[in-house]
């Protein structure tokens, strides 16, 4: 089975392939691939000894065919609420994480698609330029597309194994809408109460320092001139409009509405007020130019491409896809039982009538439907509570480090005044009050996750946060990780946690 974005390229593969892109043609300049290498940049060669490079986006879920995770993308408040009102959509990606079975992975540009890297594919092994480090813009969607596939089709001629990531098959083409969002925000390198924020956070000189646009700017620059997100992708706001690969959709209080639009561009240009540009920001573009009647081209529009890959590649994944599906909905249906039997006795009843049996069985998946949204729903709740329970944590940590370094601090101070001593105790016997709170909270929180049905699952959605911390260089709470999964086994065990349990077991950590 192959979806229609596999369509779409393998219909643009029939144009041909440039007769002089060598593949042996000496090696571009490491400035014209990539200013700013990472160690765990994936690079895909080009025609002309050229290269470009991608950046792993790691997403949550699973490691099933069916699994996903819930994002939230847009702006909460409702000011141009019609194009960019909140909403909750499902990201998954198609690349397995060696190790961590419970991620997977896709692969989007660094930068945008340059001039350098466009003339290319042209077949005439031109020298990469300084002027050709800009973003080729220009182009229509139609263009952009071509463009990804002759790649393909090119980098499967000359060096297939680039684009088989950990044995899965990939081919590039445009970002489409939920990864470009999910990716601009900052993914799993973002806490989860950073990633709705209308920008990610730029501690180095705030955003002009990061987004290339507004009068100070003037003109498009080369790719790679600002900072980078969380994720090291550059130039994801300003400097070149990005072309999406699917379409432009309006937005219906908190969904996208039903009728399918123009060209969908994200992350705006040099053109605009810097203070406009977040990573909502949505434009509409007509494909085609009724003056010229030609393709829409706009010098401030360009693209950058991802490695996806097949949703199904092979019979043994479409059964695999089957069993889950069915697993799945056994499982939701189970969680409504009685309802489900008298379903089941109706339509006993009902043989005769088809009509009957025709809404029973609408009535029989709206509940299946249902049913699977709130266990998607619980294992969401449960990895906030594990995060919760890990702040907590910390700050449990955070007290008690104050209360010994008031105590060792007043040993080192030796004889003191009735005043200072009294200052001192109360000092204390705040720190503790704010100790005994904070671990209330701490054992309130850990009773209500463990009576949490997500709980069966808690091995997997635990490994996803220690995924995140680490993603985060947070390495540092993984204690407090091991010990909120220590706590929830426990009680899943029947076994009493107590105050002291969870401070003894923090002073432990602390000392380490």
């Amino acid at each position: 089975m192959k979806s229609s974005i596999v369509l779409c390229l393998c219909a643009m593969a029939a144009v041909s392939l440039p007769a002089s892109s060598r593949a042996d043609t000496s090696s571009w300049d490491a400035k014209f691939v990539d200013p700013h290498p990472l160690s765990d940049d994936l690079k895909l060669p080009l025609p002309c000894g050229g290269g470009m490079v991608f950046r792993p986006v790691d997403v949550p879920g699973g490691d099933g065919v069916l699994d996903d995770t819930e994002i939230t993308v847009g702006r909460p408040d409702t000011a141009d609420g019609y194009n960019q009102f909140i909403r909750r959509t499902y990201l998954a990606a198609p690349f397995r994480v060696p190790g961590h079975p419970e991620l997977r992975r896709y692969y989007i540009a660094k930068y945008d698609v340059t001039e350098n890297q466009y003339a290319a594919l042209s077949g005439s092994c031109t020298p990469p330029t300084r002027a050709g480090q800009k973003p080729r813009t220009g182009v229509s969607w139609d263009e952009a597309v071509t463009y990804a596939s002759r790649l393909t089709s090119w980098v499967l001629a000359h060096q297939a194994s680039a684009l088989k990531i950990d044995g899965t098959p990939g081919f590039l083409r445009l970002p489409v809408d939920d990864e470009w969002s999910y990716a601009a925000r900052g993914g799993m390198r973002v806490k989860p109460s950073e990633f709705t924020a209308p920008l990610w956070s730029m501690p180095d000189g705030g955003p002009e320092a990061y987004i290339a646009a507004g009068p100070d700017i003037g003109e498009m620059q080369a790719v790679g001139q600002m900072k980078p997100n969380p994720l090291g992708l550059y130039d994801m706001l300003g400097n070149a409009g990005q072309m999406m690969l699917d379409p432009y959709q309006l937005n219906r209080v908190g969904r996208l509405q039903g009728q399918v639009g123009g060209l969908l561009v994200r992350g705006g240009d040099f053109h605009a007020n810097p203070e406009d540009l977040t990573t909502n920001i949505r434009v509409e573009w007509p494909p085609y130019n009724p003056k010229t009647a030609q393709p829409t081209r706009d010098a401030a529009i360009g693209f950058r491409l991802v490695i996806g890959a097949d949703a199904l590649g092979s019979l043994k994944e479409t059964q695999e896809a089957q069993n889950e599906f069915d697993a799945l909905f056994h499982k939701a249906t189970e969680a409504s039982g009685d309802t489900q039997a008298a379903l089941a006795a109706l339509k006993e009843q009902s043989q005769a009538d088809p009509a009957t049996l025709a809404k029973l069985a609408r009535i029989e998946n709206a509940l299946a439907a249902d049913g699977r949204a709130r266990e998607d729903a619980e294992k969401k709740t449960f990895g906030a509570q594990v995060q919760a329970l890990v702040a907590l944590g910390n700050d449990i940590w955070e007290v008690n480090h104050a209360i010994e370094t008031i105590r060792k601090t007043q040993a080192a101070l030796g004889t003191l005044t009735a005043a200072q001593t009294q200052q001192i105790e109360k000092h204390l016997a705040d720190r503790q009050k704010e100790l005994d709170a904070t671990t209330e909270g701490y054992l309130g929180l850990l009773e209500a996750a463990s009576s949490s049905p997500a709980i069966k699952d808690a091995g997997s959605i635990i490994a996803v946060q220690r995924d995140g911390l680490h993603a985060r260089g947070e390495d540092y709470l993984f204690g407090m990780l091991a010990l909120a999964q220590k706590n929830l086994e426990a009680l899943r065990d029947r076994k009493m946690v107590s105050a002291k349990d969870v401070q003894a077991e923090v002073a432990k950590i602390s000392s380490q």
